[in-house]
């Protein structure tokens, strides 16, 4: 938690906004489900624990966790992706109703009919809890998501740790809100011509301070048996509900693209973005690194699907 605050520190200093510190880790079969002694020293060994206890020791773990969070100011915590069917029906709703901090996913491959219908299971499941200010109205969608072909991203609900991270290794990563930012340079750029120059020169400029703090980062107080790794900054296009941050809106601004997004050069714009974004000279990116498009988040976009 220091390296994070001091790196938050760092970030604001150099003139960036910081919204969020989040954690984000290997997926919650590894650690959180596993029978096992809960750290207080309560209840029966772990090899007397009946595996029907299992619901109430989940309960109280994610309970413990949520006062960690709130001790040390961390706003959001991601349990990582479920790979097993059962889990994302059985534990997945249980991370999302235990708090508002909490996200997790299900990881879902093209042809895994199963693990599927079990995200569709959990979502629609989410979708009818109430009872806290995180949930009511559908909100709790928002913090679970199927997503596949995704090693380790910074983007919530999706949020995850890479695969085999070492012990004592801890990572940090970047994710970006710059709806308005991208449409002021899409402004700039004018034509899908001139996207990947405009784009490769102004966000290189804009990421590359970020990108030295980030690599700067070192252990500190506590955190000294820890190896701090930098895994990149999340290049998306990440749209917002402020003034100007419509992912769509930007894209209408360039000549090719004919009307309202969706058509004519829709797709050749969002082609030379995704391009552009994905291979910005200097910096080294990860998770999505690509255009996000969520109708729920993007006023311009909701507005084209709700006019056909």
């Amino acid at each position: 938690n220091a390296a994070l605050r001091s790196l938050e520190t760092s970030l604001t200093e150099i003139g960036f906004e910081v919204q969020t510190v989040r954690i984000a880790t290997n997926p919650f079969a590894e650690w959180l489900t596993r029978e096992g002694p809960d750290g207080d020293g309560e209840g029966p060994p772990p090899a007397k624990r009946a595996k029907d206890d299992m619901p109430g020791v989940i309960k109280s773990r994610l309970s413990r966790i949520d006062a960690l969070l709130e001790a040390h100011g961390i706003q959001f915590f991601s349990f990582g992706p479920s790979h097993d069917p059962d889990d994302t029906r059985r534990v997945c709703p249980a991370i999302v109703a235990a708090s508002g901090r909490f996200c997790c996913s299900a990881n879902v491959d093209a042809d895994d009919v199963e693990s599927a219908r079990a995200a569709a299971a959990c979502i629609r499941e989410v979708s009818t809890m109430d009872g806290a200010a995180h949930l009511s109205g559908g909100l709790g969608n928002f913090r679970f998501c199927a997503a596949s072909r995704v090693e380790s991203v910074p983007f919530f609900p999706g949020g995850r740790a890479p695969a085999g991270l070492p012990g004592g290794v801890v990572g940090v990563a970047v994710g970006l809100e710059n709806g308005a930012f991208m449409r002021a340079l899409l402004g700039e750029a004018g034509s899908v011509v001139n996207v990947r120059g405009t784009l490769h020169s102004r966000l290189g400029e804009e990421l590359a301070p970020i990108q030295e703090v980030c690599r700067g980062c070192k252990p500190r107080g506590d955190d000294g048996d820890v190896t701090v790794k930098f895994f990149g900054i999340d290049t998306s296009w990440n749209p917002s509900l402020d003034e100007g941050g419509s992912v769509a809106a930007a894209l209408e601004a360039l000549e090719e693209v004919r009307g309202a997004f969706g058509g004519t050069g829709s797709l050749a714009a969002a082609a030379a973005v995704t391009r552009a974004i994905q291979s910005v000279p200097g910096i080294a990116s990860t998770g999505y690194s690509g255009l996000m498009l969520p109708v729920l988040e993007d006023r311009r976009l909701a507005d084209v699907a709700n006019s056909g």
